[in-house]
């Protein structure tokens, strides 16, 4: 029996320049990305159903039907008649590096537990294997909605699903560091798997080293934890194990759009596979490493379908 894997988050129109104001139009998110990478990285696919809420607008309709293109499940997408998609534009460097302008104060993201709570369906959700969300996916949601959502991931993991949290910390999204941290510390004491960047525990925790991070995530009772330093590679910590994985070499940074995002996409894809988490870690990698020679957060099928063909998960566990 396939997996069932429940994604949640906000899921945005994006304008990324192919050419002197010329804009290809397309979708993504933090969360939608992992779960694109998710799905496509599984030997096995498992049942990706995307949790989120969009408007009854023109573009939502193309905006869940890009989602289902990629043969994620839109049940649990719910509608707004209030509000509709954010937009966010991409701008890259010479480099790679690329830098945002939102446009997300209105997105209908931001009322998807307002919209849960009204149908009030806790069995859409119940039984699900993994339910993955981000501190974007927090962020977004007022604080009362906030608590609601902490209630229901509670209720999620007494009932058997693991739980995995990527902090993904955007300062602009948060009234205050304050804030933030306390979100942060009661998401990592429910998670069952925790994928921060260093970066974040530098600006929130004062950690300075990726083995600092896996100490502070151990004391809150993380079990599986993967702690990303861009270039300079992953540590690790499973079931009392310690281990650090190099960084994949990229031939040429293009865009380091969604390279996170596919990293989290492929660790866990690996894991569902049930490859060991060292040996995900080295997939993941790679895939990161395979996407930022890309444009735009989703890399097309016919790219992604190479790359596969050379790197499928369990090559990386032999």
């Amino acid at each position: 029996m396939s997996k069932r894997v429940i994604v949640m988050g906000e899921c945005m129109v994006e304008l990324f320049e192919q050419a002197k104001n010329v804009y290809h139009l397309n979708f993504g998110g933090d969360v939608f990305n992992t779960a694109v990478y998710l799905k496509r990285s599984c030997e096995v696919p498992p049942d990706v159903q995307f949790f989120t809420a969009v408007g009854t607008d023109q573009i939502s309709d193309k905006l869940v039907t890009a989602v289902q293109q990629e043969d994620i499940d839109t049940r649990l997408t719910l509608r707004s008649k209030t509000a509709g998609p954010g937009l966010y534009m991409i701008n890259t460097d010479a480099v790679g590096e690329r830098s945002f302008v939102y446009w997300r104060d209105s997105s209908a993201a931001k009322q998807v537990m307002q919209c849960y709570t009204a149908q009030s369906n806790y069995d859409a959700l119940k039984g699900c294997d993994m339910f993955y969300f981000s501190g974007i996916t927090l962020a977004i949601l007022p604080d009362a909605d906030r608590t609601t959502l902490f209630t229901l991931i509670e209720q999620l993991k007494q009932d058997g699903s693991q739980i995995v949290f990527d902090p993904n910390y955007r300062p602009v999204l948060w009234p205050n560091t304050d804030t933030a941290k306390a979100a942060f510390v009661q998401a990592y004491r429910l998670a069952d798997i925790a994928l921060p960047g260093l970066h974040d525990h530098k600006v929130l925790f004062g950690a300075e080293r990726t083995d600092e991070v896996v100490e502070q995530l151990t004391e809150l009772g993380v079990a599986e934890i993967i702690v990303k330093d861009g270039k300079h590679g992953i540590n690790g910590r499973f079931e009392q194990q310690c281990f650090s994985v190099p960084a994949h070499p990229v031939r040429k940074v293009v865009d380091t759009t969604a390279a996170g995002d596919a990293f989290n996409g492929g660790y866990l894809a690996a894991r569902l596979g049930g490859i060991a988490p060292q040996h995900a870690v080295k997939f993941a990698a790679r895939l990161a490493g395979f996407v930022v020679e890309h444009s735009g957060a989703i890399v097309s099928k016919e790219h992604f379908n190479g790359f596969w063909s050379k790197h499928r998960p369990a090559s990386f566990a032999v």
